[in-house]
């Protein structure tokens, strides 16, 4: 019998991976991995010099704490926002370490869309000890990334759920577009979060487990992903219609 594949879950800019817990509980018997960067959570910052460094770095930083836990085996691969940018790096560098993608509201490649609210800083408020994302290289990495043909779902927010305060001008339409684009080049459905800001898995866990479960089912069976439509409208999300 064929193992069922780890799940694996990236968390968002300076989150810890106990920001996943809601959505953990609604999965369970499931092997699940939850990857706390250097200087996030438990985990010590890097000694010094400590320089900025892109989205590769994390990734085979991920890979390495896998094989130390001895999970060699495909897993499946759920990022959120800064966190989908490493699954897609690690997806292309690590191909034959994934059996299925879930992005749930992922960064754009450029990173930038609220100036002065975002920072490259992978720390709560801008940690001056923690590691600086090189956003240039780290975009290069992602722009170039070759997602694998695995089974793969994108989320996305509520349109003008920002905060604080109202979006820029043309910043919702830039990042649905960012959404539609990565979930039409993974061959993936995009789910709109009905009721969630970018904190989809904080505001709607029930659907983030929905979507990770409706991925790690088609990995373990070998099939495409199958979604109900009466079950996603009772977790809060409908099939994005372009």
């Amino acid at each position: 019998m064929t193992p069922q594949p780890p799940i694996v879950f990236i968390s968002a800019m300076g989150e810890p991976g106990r920001y996943w817990q809601p959505v953990l509980d609604h999965l369970p018997g499931l092997t699940t991995i939850t990857y706390d960067r250097p200087g996030i959570g438990d985990t010590p910052h890097r000694p010094p010099p400590n320089p900025p460094l892109p989205y590769s770095a994390f990734a085979d930083e991920l890979a390495a704490l896998l094989d130390g836990r001895d999970l060699t085996v495909p897993a499946v691969i759920v990022g959120h926002s800064i966190g989908s940018l490493i699954a897609r790096v690690y997806a292309a560098r690590h191909p034959h370490r994934v059996a299925g993608l879930v992005h749930v509201d992922g960064s754009i490649p450029q990173f930038y869309v609220v100036p002065g609210a975002e920072t490259p800083e992978d720390g709560p408020d801008g940690d001056p000890d923690a590691t600086t994302i090189d956003v240039v290289n780290g975009q290069v990495e992602v722009l170039y990334a070759a997602p694998p043909a695995v089974p793969t779902l994108v989320l996305v927010r509520s349109p003008g759920r920002w905060a604080p305060g109202p979006p820029p001008a043309g910043a919702d339409e830039l990042w649905l577009a960012s959404q539609r684009i990565l979930a039409r080049d993974t061959g993936a459905a995009l789910i709109v979060a009905e009721h969630s800001g970018h904190a989809i898995p904080h505001d709607q866990p029930e659907l983030v487990a929905y979507a990770v479960r409706a991925v790690h089912e088609a990995a373990g069976g070998g099939r495409g992903v199958r979604l109900e439509a009466e079950r996603l409208t009772e977790v809060g999300g409908h099939l994005d219609k372009p």
